[in-house]
């Protein structure tokens, strides 16, 4: 109390508190920041908000629904374990709008497209994407049983198994197997295994309590089986957009026009190499957002249009 009230100057008492006591409290700040914004876009964002704040408080202390449903505002209902890992999708892709779905559709959102998303989840991008453009065809890659569980039936419950089809298996530089680092309840954080450069296959398995073996196909093997070449690659894949990339043909990205995707720290790999690549193959970018070294989200384009408010 009497640093509240009986201290003129808080300031002088705040710099003389060792740091890492400052750096608990700041984060603590920003932690209460970030959790009175989410219930915020909770009561805007989802028709059932009650309900849902009510299971992810429980949820805290052991109780609340093990699975929750999110009805959003537009009239569409998905299904997620409840957890963080989970649910942060839903809250980024129809809260946020976090990859900017009208500059995906391009100038003319009512013309045919076709899309790869790769590392779909339980289909909070691809359910988005395909209620706001009614002419798109989606190709989803997820290899995580359990988000492929839910994937499939968040597909099939808001009628949308005509316009997105659903793959389960991760996306490489070779067709085969490899390891997956699974965290299981849905989590949006699973990625690729990789050891001394290279993706762990499904063979050298080293049996960690969270690995487990998913097939794996390549990009050109995706373009095969679209029913057309793909306009739009959306990409969130932990860490395996780098095999993928290199180890894809640069002709196989000409129809491409837009990519949206998020780099991780891989050991080895740097995202301005990762940039020239595209660049050389015709999409550069109009938009980056970093805030760690390593890892961020690039907006890439063909004809060089960028998300709104970036131009």
């Amino acid at each position: 109390m009497t640093e509240l009230s009986g201290q003129p100057n808080r300031s002088s008492n705040w710099s003389r508190k060792p740091c890492d006591q400052r750096m608990t409290e700041t984060k603590g700040l920003r932690l209460a920041a970030y959790e009175a914004r989410r219930v915020a876009q909770t009561c805007r964002t989802f028709a059932n908000w009650p309900s849902l704040l009510a299971d992810m408080g429980a949820a805290r202390v052991g109780r609340g629904a093990e699975e929750l449903t999110f009805v959003t505002r537009s009239g569409l209902h998905l299904n997620c374990p409840n957890v963080p890992g989970a649910r942060l999708p839903l809250y980024e892709q129809f809260a946020d709008d976090c990859y900017g779905v009208a500059w995906l559709l391009g100038r003319q959102p009512d013309r045919p497209l076709h899309v790869l998303d790769v590392g779909a989840h339980v289909g909070a991008f691809a359910t988005h994407l395909a209620h706001a453009g009614s002419r798109l065809h989606i190709e989803c890659y997820e290899p995580s049983p359990e988000s492929a569980k839910y994937l499939r039936r968040n597909v099939e419950r808001n009628h949308m198994t005509g316009r997105i089809t659903v793959h389960e298996c991760a996306l490489a530089a070779e067709a085969g197997s490899a390891l997956l680092d699974d965290n299981s309840a849905g989590s949006v954080h699973n990625g690729l295994v990789r050891q001394d450069h290279r993706l762990v296959e499904g063979d050298d398995a080293p049996g960690s309590r969270t690995a487990i073996v998913v097939t794996t196909s390549t990009f050109e093997q995706a373009l095969a089986q679209s029913p057309a070449p793909f306009d739009v690659v959306k990409m969130d894949c932990e860490g395996g957009e780098y095999d993928l990339v290199y180890g894809s043909s640069p002709d196989s990205w000409n129809s491409v026009n837009r990519v949206v995707m998020e780099y991780h720290p891989v050991q080895g790999e740097s995202w301005g190499a990762l940039r020239s690549w595209f660049e050389d193959v015709g999409l550069s970018v109009v938009r980056h957002v970093s805030d760690d070294p390593g890892l961020g989200t690039a907006w890439l384009s063909r004809d060089g249009d960028a998300p709104r408010g970036e131009r």
